[in-house]
């Protein structure tokens, strides 16, 4: 049988409920979602998904064993919901728990793996997150990686094109054996919108989701197979207590940069119905998002890291015979970052031109070496086109 998960090449584009919502989402704001989606651009610049996360289904099941939906927040059913973004040209999203209950504590899926995929693709979803919530429950012979594959299973006896999403936050380490199985996979705890730092609760900042796990990930990540480091923050501007402090406008475009560098999902947390100019700028900027949708799929490397001067150089090959770099200022002042032609395992004798993505224009020419001041927690970002004489 056909594996499906290998037809999406290119890192999933669009928009999660959970960010903005919790685990209290509704028919109402998931239809504004999408009508945002479209009349904002976000739909053109590539972002076409819109994902429902927990808090949709009731905490028991019904007399037939099926799944029951909250009639509270979903009046009019799942099939109205995928139907009205289908007729915006979207596609449709939907959560479930792999084990006995979600995380908000609603009816899990284990042991029951068939009958809900089966619901969700004849409710029209295009997506699935599949989201390991672990209980006091759980056998102590449990087996995530059987789980996460019968779900695979049932998904594909549906007969329907549903993108699959791993999300058991890293602990099963699913970049080994997850491609082939699911076209993007969740390499940590949930991110929050903050830059650095502890978080004081089970989750990462920006940068700790970078180091503590994503940096060292890139040989995982190709064509139809991505690392998930969780949803973009590009926006939140602390919209809610629970997900963290806010982080500035430099830094939204610091975690936009490095998303797409690093050939990840690009899956928007904020509310999109009340965006400002700049983050509407970042979100729907083509050449960044022309980085993280290059046909190659290779993830960005780490060339340097050093930690004592804040200073990060990230490199990934593009198609084309083209280079994209990015320079990362961590520190707390601006400061000058450079890179040389050896970062990007090419040889002296290598002379080009760059390309300043964020500004979308000419950076000149380059030769062995350049530097350039970048502001505190910023990221200047330039694609490098080798250039030889007749």
């Amino acid at each position: 049988m056909e594996n499906k998960s290998l037809r999406y090449t290119l890192p999933p584009m669009g928009w999660n409920s959970f960010c903005s919502m919790n685990c209290e989402p509704n028919q109402k704001v998931l239809m504004e979602a999408a009508d945002a989606l479209v009349e904002t651009g976000l739909k053109d610049a590539g972002y076409i998904y819109v994902n429902l996360d927990d808090g949709w289904i009731e905490k028991e099941r019904g007399s037939d064993g099926r799944l029951v939906v909250r009639k509270d927040r979903f009046p009019d059913g799942m099939r109205a919901l995928t139907d009205y973004i289908h007729k915006r040209g979207l596609k449709a999203g939907i959560y479930l728990g792999c084990g006995q209950t979600t995380w908000n504590g609603d009816a899990g899926s284990v042991g029951h793996e068939f009958e809900d995929a089966q619901d969700i693709a004849d409710w029209g979803f295009d997506f699935l997150k599949y989201d390991d919530h672990p209980t006091e429950m759980d056998p102590p012979d449990r087996d995530l990686i059987a789980e996460y594959m019968k779900m695979a299973c049932a998904l594909k006896a549906t007969g329907r094109d549903i993108l699959y999403n791993i999300c058991d936050h890293g602990s099963y380490s699913p970049w080994k054996w997850a491609q082939g199985v699911s076209p993007m996979w969740r390499i940590g705890i949930d991110i929050r919108d903050q830059w650095d730092g502890p978080t004081g609760e089970a989750a990462w900042s920006l940068m700790d989701t970078i180091d503590c796990r994503n940096a060292d990930l890139y040989p995982y990540a190709g064509v139809g197979h991505f690392n998930d480091p969780d949803m973009l923050v590009v926006g939140m501007h602390k919209a809610n207590d629970w997900m963290g402090p806010g982080c500035t406008d430099i830094e939204y475009m610091t975690n936009f940069a490095l998303w797409c560098m690093m050939a990840a999902p690009l899956m928007i947390g904020c509310d999109i119905r009340n965006m400002t100019e700049t983050t509407k700028k970042i979100l729907m900027h083509k050449g960044l998002i022309a980085i993280d949708q290059d046909p190659l799929c290779v993830q960005a490397r780490r060339v340097r890291h050093n930690k004592k001067t804040g200073e990060d150089v990230w490199v990934k090959p593009l198609s084309d015979m083209r280079w994209a770099v990015a320079l990362t200022n961590r520190s707390k002042k601006k400061k000058s970052l450079s890179f040389k032609i050896e970062d990007l395992n090419l040889s002296k004798g290598v002379k080009g031109k760059l390309w300043d993505v964020w500004e979308d224009k000419d950076a000149g020419k380059f030769d062995c070496e350049f530097s350039v001041e970048v502001e505190s927690h910023g990221t200047k970002v330039y694609i490098f086109s080798p250039v030889f004489g007749k």
